[in-house]
């Protein structure tokens, strides 16, 4: 992770937008179910998202509706994604106060490697992260989004680092571009 990982957003295109949205709310619907949960890092892919997650029970392929409910219910709250700039000690205070380990692992590599001296959050309701955007303006402008598969993931890569759970989710423009999507996979099994 550099300093340039959270820098001033880069242009993306809205299908891209939208995607890094959808992790964020993804990740907001996990700390709502799992208020213990710990995130790491939350990046687009192609067609869709990732989110790293620490819990303390383990996910299976049978939460995620559970997980994607939850999401539609904040969707509906079309609430606006709120960028704010911090300075690096606000937000370590920050996520420490939010019992958020990782995060404040990464504001302190930004700073100690990087020479970061701030960072960006985006709030969304009552959910809080760590991120140089860009987010949709509202929510509810995230439209077709379908939670695929659950697998783990070694923090940073390293095997001497805790094992998270990596959720993933593709998202699209629409509900017809969603299928499409779908139908393909299933043809290609």
């Amino acid at each position: 992770m550099s300093l340039k990982d959270f820098e001033e957003p880069e242009i993306h295109s809205d299908l891209e937008t939208m995607r890094h949205s959808a992790a964020h709310v993804m990740a907001h619907a996990v700390s709502r179910l799992w208020p213990q949960a710990k995130f790491g890092i939350g990046p687009t892919v192609e067609n869709g998202f990732f989110y790293d997650i620490d819990l303390d029970v383990k996910l299976t392929p049978e939460d995620l509706p559970k997980i994607e409910a939850e999401m539609k219910n904040i969707i509906k709250e079309r609430r606006a994604f709120i960028r704010k700039e911090h300075s690096i000690e606000e937000a370590i205070a920050l996520f420490k106060g939010l019992n958020q380990p990782f995060k404040v692992e990464i504001i302190e590599n930004l700073r100690d490697q990087a020479g970061a001296t701030s960072v960006s959050t985006y709030t969304e309701g009552e959910f809080v992260d760590l991120c140089r955007g860009p987010h949709v303006k509202y929510v509810n402008e995230i439209k077709a989004v379908k939670l695929m598969s659950i697998a783990g993931a070694y923090w940073r890569g390293s095997e001497k680092n805790p094992m998270l759970t990596r959720i993933y989710g593709v998202c699209f423009a629409t509900q017809d571009e969603l299928q499409a999507h779908l139908t393909l996979l299933e043809e290609s099994k």
